[in-house]
């Protein structure tokens, strides 16, 4: 097994760091220096990936790249998956370092884009390399992809990733595996797991922004009248927080739980009972599910009120109000059905309208060969760690990769709580040993891939 040097690895990663690649939801908002720099970058860092690799460029800034395989075994090419862009620092003044200094101190590298997922690019990119140095080929195609618009839940007609994906099902290829950031390995206490979780992620809920308008006379606020603009939006608000969508059990989740059950029995034995027979003991769970809003949002379509808008002054009755709620589809609902759901709980003469979204992604083959060396890898690594199938309840790149692979995970190979933290917030970090780590499993994984 080759040896990874936190140190090493970190400072390679801390100049990933040092470019502020923000994203925008258009092209034309966007700053494409930092990307192509970052990119320069890249190829003076690793030099054997860029010589040996084959390189495409997607879209503005997307980068594909190919290693050839020897062609032994009619294997399935691999994928690995992440993205170049970050999320804005927000205030200077939350963080203990420069947000993109890249500072390396207390063993962790810190910075925008160290969690998310920089950290992932800089593991995959060091395990290729150290192969490359070692003179190995491997008997697949391997391919590296990252996009530039991942945070910013960027439309299929503009997303990198739907590019990619649209250029290489045309192409005709198909991957026996394809693997994105989410998922990793946990803390499993949570769960009654007194080891680590190994969570494979296996699908993703669908996203919805939708605008709720509400259009009154207007006036002065010292002459108001009863159901004005302002009071519509909030009594929408209100209906959509007392009328959430009923929970439903999916196959994923199912087996989440369901894997889960003798070890929470050891804490709880009546809810381990419970979630050996789901379906049989559904009434018996609701308040459960109810009770934690993690667990609550793994059962059915979210509805949150995000953003709200009135009058621009405090003595000015709107003549237009507004609110977004921000909604997360589980399988089984769309985005046309949340709207109507939305809808049927206005007033008459509202307007609701959708401003982004994208359908839940379809779910993944789970059992396999692929699944089984992910968990071997991390049980060689982090201990006997419990695997699990899961869903995301936010959002990756990787939904647009279903055309091409019956097996889209999400996973991350790091021990996440053992050296990774804020990701989208101050102090965004990764440990210099956590990031040896991911290394050390991509690695693995690249040398023992068999298909799937």
């Amino acid at each position: 097994m080759h040896e990874f040097h936190g140190e090493e690895c970190g400072k390679r990663l801390s100049g990933m760091i040092q470019f502020p690649t923000l994203s925008a939801p258009v092209d034309e908002d966007m700053d494409f220096a930092p990307f192509l720099e970052m990119q320069a970058y890249w190829k003076k860092t690793y030099p054997l990936l860029h010589e040996k690799l084959s390189f495409r460029q997607v879209g503005k800034a997307g980068c594909l790249y190919r290693w050839k395989g020897t062609g032994k075994g009619n294997l399935p090419p691999l994928m690995l998956m992440a993205h170049q862009d970050v999320v804005p620092a927000g205030d200077p003044g939350a963080w203990k370092y420069p947000p993109f200094s890249g500072t390396i101190d207390q063993g962790a590298v810190w910075g925008r884009g160290t969690a998310d997922c920089k950290g992932q690019i800089c593991a995959q990119m060091e395990a290729v390399e150290a192969l490359l140095e070692e003179g190995y080929q491997p008997d697949y195609d391997l391919y590296l992809f990252y996009g530039y618009n991942e945070e910013v839940m960027s439309s299929p007609e503009v997303s990198a990733a739907a590019i990619a994906a649209r250029e290489l099902e045309a192409e005709g290829i198909r991957f026996g595996g394809i693997l994105d950031e989410g998922g990793g390995v946990l803390d499993g206490s949570r769960w009654g797991v007194p080891s680590g979780l190994c969570t494979i992620i296996m699908a993703e809920k669908g996203y919805g922004d939708f605008e709720i308008t509400a259009t009154c006379p207007g006036g002065h606020s010292s002459k108001p009248y009863p159901n004005g603009a302002l009071t519509k939006i909030a009594k929408a608000i209100l209906a959509i927080e007392e009328n959430p969508f009923p929970y439903r059990l999916t196959e994923t989740i199912r087996n989440r739980f369901q894997t889960l059950a003798p070890y929470i029995a050891k804490d709880n034995p009546e809810l381990g009972r419970l979630l050996e027979d789901m379906e049989g003991n559904w009434e018996a769970l609701q308040p459960w599910i109810a009770s934690d809003p993690e667990v609550s949002a793994m059962f059915h379509t979210t509805m949150a009120p995000t953003m709200a808008s009135g009058s621009e002054q405090a003595n000015i009755l709107p003549a237009t109000a507004r609110v977004v709620v921000n909604c997360r589809l589980l399988e089984g609902d769309t985005l046309e059905s949340v709207e109507a759901h939305i809808r049927s709980l206005l007033e008459p003469g509202m307007e609701v309208r959708l401003l982004r979204g994208s359908n839940p992604s379809a779910q993944s083959v789970y059992e396999g060969k692929l699944k089984d060396l992910i968990v071997q890898i991390c049980r060689e690594r982090y201990g006997e760690i419990v695997a699990i199938p899961d869903l995301m309840l936010g959002g990756t790149d990787a939904k647009h990769m279903y055309g091409l692979s019956d097996r889209v995970y999400r996973f991350s190979p790091f021990y996440k709580d053992e050296g990774i933290s804020g990701a989208h917030a101050a102090n965004e970090s990764i440990a210099l040993k956590t990031l040896a780590g991911g290394c050390a499993v991509y690695y693995e994984l690249l040398k023992g891939y068999r298909g799937v």
